[in-house]
């Protein structure tokens, strides 16, 4: 049991209690305009959000006052009069990203705009509950203390672990090898011991969702993240925002594969793979840092997965007709522009064209994407 005296080291910057904003809708309108359309001025708020201009003038001079916003670049607007871009604040506040791996914790540290200022690693072979929540907070005050950020402007927190939703209780049903974490309010478990506001999603959709606001993913409105760790998933992102489902769990995208028929696109059948070719490694997650794309083995695994990863990517792009397919995950960047040339997405051929076709591209977030997009779960839930 975890004990009912602990004291957090954290404490969060804003009250946010049951009711409470930290901003009004046509703040977040605002906000969310700023966040993914970089060029905008005051003037082009107005544009795109409808909120008439003297309202806007007010709410703009509000959040920069506020230190929410600030401004940019100075361009020369309509009439030759000066305009600023407008930024979102890094310093406003920082969010901090929990990982639950199968025998690691990871965690991560972002500003208000989306910038990752730092990350690690911590290897466990106590996965219980009290464990990974003391070690959690312990790396998260570490990292806190060596980049001197500030106590009191701590947002909230993001949680990703591997599992799927069973209901809308928040309860998941996890990975065998996270048993102590099956079937229990998750999201209570680390708001409980932390104070702290608190988002909980699977692995493989923080994932996407941190590609979505800190990687490539912020090139496209629409993308299926395929998620290559030790097991294989995917989040999914429409226009710009996490596509939950109905409990939680959609882009189970493991879940599309007969296993009878196709080999699974992991990283736990490559390890067994490279291990059979003396080549050990001793860790998934630690494997970015590590491998080499000549290792004797490399070649049979892509060649095992080709297929899953033609079904699984012919599937996404006809039903959702997505922008583009992000390779991520655990799964080394060499290793995943290896796979992208060889995936094959099949489309009718009519007229002498095939319809437009998702772009496929490798992540651009290398160091623990889980934890990561977990730390971009407060500033969507928030402000976005």
């Amino acid at each position: 049991m975890l004990s009912s005296d602990h004291i957090p080291l954290l404490r969060p910057a804003f009250e946010l209690g049951k009711g409470k904003k930290l901003f009004q809708d046509n703040e977040r309108d605002i906000l969310k305009t700023v966040f993914w359309q970089q060029d905008t001025t005051q003037s082009s708020l107005v544009e795109r959000t409808r909120i008439p201009q003297q309202t806007m003038s007010r709410l703009v001079k509000s959040l920069i006052g506020r230190n929410v916003l600030k401004n940019g670049e100075q361009i020369v607007g309509n009439r030759g009069k000066p305009a600023y871009i407008l930024e979102f604040n890094g310093q406003f506040a920082y969010c901090i990203g929990v990982s639950v791996l199968l025998d690691a914790i990871s965690i991560a540290i972002l500003d208000f705009s989306g910038k990752v200022i730092a990350s690690s690693l911590k290897p466990l072979q106590d996965m219980s509950i009290k464990t990974v929540l003391h070690e959690s907070e312990r790396l998260a005050d570490k990292l806190i203390t060596e980049h001197s950020l500030s106590a009191d402007r701590l947002l909230g927190m993001g949680v990703g672990i591997s599992g799927y939703f069973t209901s809308t209780d928040g309860k998941m049903n996890t990975h065998h090898k996270l048993e102590d974490w099956a079937l229990v309010d998750i999201s209570k478990l680390f708001s409980d011991y932390f104070k702290l506001p608190t988002w909980v999603v699977n692995d493989a959709t923080a994932a996407a969702a941190g590609e979505g606001m800190a990687g490539v993913g912020r090139n496209y409105k629409n993308f299926v993240y395929l998620f290559i760790s030790a097991a294989f998933g995917g989040g999914l992102i429409s226009n710009g925002d996490i596509l939950h489902g109905t409990h939680g769990n959609a882009g189970e995208l493991g879940d599309m594969i007969p296993p009878k028929l196709y080999i699974h696109p992991n990283l736990e059948i490559l390890k067994r793979i490279l291990l059979k070719n003396g080549v050990e490694i001793d860790s998934i997650y630690n494997l970015q840092n590590t491998f080499d794309i000549n290792w004797p083995g490399v070649e049979e695994w892509t060649y095992k997965v080709q297929d899953a990863l033609d079904f699984v990517a012919t599937a996404c792009s006809a039903i959702l007709d997505s922008q583009a397919l992000i390779i991520g995950g655990h799964i080394p960047r060499e290793l995943a522009e290896k796979l992208i040339p060889k995936i094959e997405i099949y489309a009718q051929f009519r007229r002498g064209t095939k319809r437009p076709l998702p772009e496929i591209v490798p992540s651009s977030v290398k160091q623990q994407p889980v934890a990561v997009g977990a730390a971009t779960l407060p500033i969507r839930a928030i402000c976005l």
